[in-house]
């Protein structure tokens, strides 16, 4: 496996093992393949940002903003949001597997094409910008459960790039030529953008902390960064045993302010249960937020979240359980929980669905809210944090329990915020 650079990741304090692949060492990647680039000049996700980070730009008005509803023929199970000229499209795939698109402009819905199914269970991936928005097709290849991401030319070398986890656990980086680099990747996780044409994924898949919260009983191990314009492995560094990393894809943000990307992670094993740990784009392990027992914590969003815009992490201690959002600041190697909210339900157990929970200027009152669903699932509350903690600043209550990731985009006049409920989506956007 062709490797950049190699790197001890240095986890002390935190009582875990780090390993790195050596400059040039370890088994050479699959030969390149003749390919196709992935068509489309935007990509869009399950989630706001191809960083994982789910964090809207920009800001709006969707606490005041009329409800559009619409019937999807089937229950929504995906939503992928993306801007129109004059709104916004979604598109929508229910729990049957079939994929429609619809337009919702002013107070209408419009439903631009028929069901149609889709080849894979994974979220689905659309490709605007050359013709009418389509699904990105997955390959024949690739692992069940999964999504392809997809490298921009200027981060790729030149040409766009089709990342994704093959079945056998090779990253696969498709573009004029197929590269296949053997890293053992988690057959239902994804990557995530870092930075400058590096993206970063869980591998090392281990059964050593059967909690099963997440779709399987199987954990990785390892922290893998890819050069997607090589395309290389850049670094790896792994925990445990007897410690996993307990996701589907890591949360790249700023978490500090210093302008670098930071990786945030949940970790665990059976003895102390979970906690967040945050590593830097080379590797290097932060620190390590505290731990509070057997449960998962559901890392979801990095912005201005604090009273005065401070950079803060907002996570769901035990979303099954305790049901509790908790704020985390990193400050001088301190990774602190600041400030808590109890009563919000972000997951369901045994979903692969990560995307529970938006972050965005919601509003129009120039602070960042988190929006989240309650205990019952059946309201979304907007959290806000204040000089003393954090509180409820407000509520929008749905026809039914929420069945679908919760989804947003920056539009022309604001924000476009979209759920699913029954078998219904229900658009909120101002």
């Amino acid at each position: 496996m062709p490797t950049r650079r190699g790197l001890l990741a240095a986890l002390g304090a935190a009582g875990l093992g780090g390993c790195s692949l050596p400059t040039g060492g370890g088994d050479a990647a699959t030969p390149p393949e003749r390919s196709t680039p992935p068509g489309g000049r935007r990509h869009w996700y399950t989630h706001p940002q191809a960083t994982g980070n789910r964090s809207l730009a920009g800001g709006g008005n969707v606490r005041d903003a009329d409800p559009v509803t619409f019937s999807p023929e089937g229950a929504p199970r995906w939503l992928v949001a993306h801007p129109a000229g004059e709104g916004s499209h979604w598109t929508v795939v229910t729990e049957d597997g079939r994929a429609s698109r619809w337009h919702v402009r002013g107070e209408v819905a419009e439903r631009v094409t028929d069901p149609e199914p889709r080849p894979t269970e994974g979220p689905p991936v659309v490709a605007t910008g050359d013709g009418a928005p389509r699904l990105v097709d997955p390959p024949g290849e690739m692992a069940a459960g999964t999504a392809p991401m997809v490298a921009p030319a200027g981060d790729a070398g030149g040409t766009a790039k089709l990342l994704y986890v093959a079945g056998n656990g090779d990253l696969v980086v498709a573009g004029a030529e197929r590269t296949r680099l053997p890293v053992d990747a988690l057959r239902d996780g994804r990557p995530a953008a870092l930075d400058e044409g590096r993206y970063v994924l869980f591998a090392g898949p281990t059964d050593r902390y059967r909690h099963g919260a997440l779709g399987d009983t199987t954990e990785p191990a390892t922290l893998v960064a890819v050069d997607a314009s090589e395309p290389a492995v850049d670094w790896t560094a792994s925990v445990g045993p007897p410690e996993v990393f307990e996701g589907l894809q890591p949360l790249v943000a700023d978490l500090d302010g210093d302008g670098d990307p930071e990786i945030v992670t949940t970790l665990a094993d059976t003895a102390d249960g979970a906690r967040i740990a945050v590593f830097d784009a080379d590797g290097e392990h932060l620190a390590t937020g505290p731990v509070y027992g057997p449960g998962w914590r559901h890392q979801l969003a990095v912005g201005p979240l604090g009273p005065d815009g401070e950079r803060e992490l907002a996570v769901v201690r035990k979303p099954h359980v305790d049901r509790v959002v908790e704020f985390y600041r990193l400050r001088d190697e301190s990774l602190d929980v600041v400030a808590t909210v109890e009563g919000v339900s972000t997951h369901t157990y045994g979903s692969r669905n990560l995307d529970g929970a938006l972050a965005g200027d919601l509003d129009g009152d120039g602070r960042t809210e988190l929006l989240a669903p309650t205990t019952d699932r059946r309201t979304l509350v907007a959290i806000r944090r204040t000089s003393d903690g954090a509180e409820t600043a407000w509520r929008r209550a749905l026809d039914g329990p929420v069945s679908s990731n919760l989804a947003g985009v920056a539009v022309p006049d604001g924000l476009a915020v979209g759920v699913g409920t029954g078998e219904r989506v229900t658009v909120r956007q101002g």
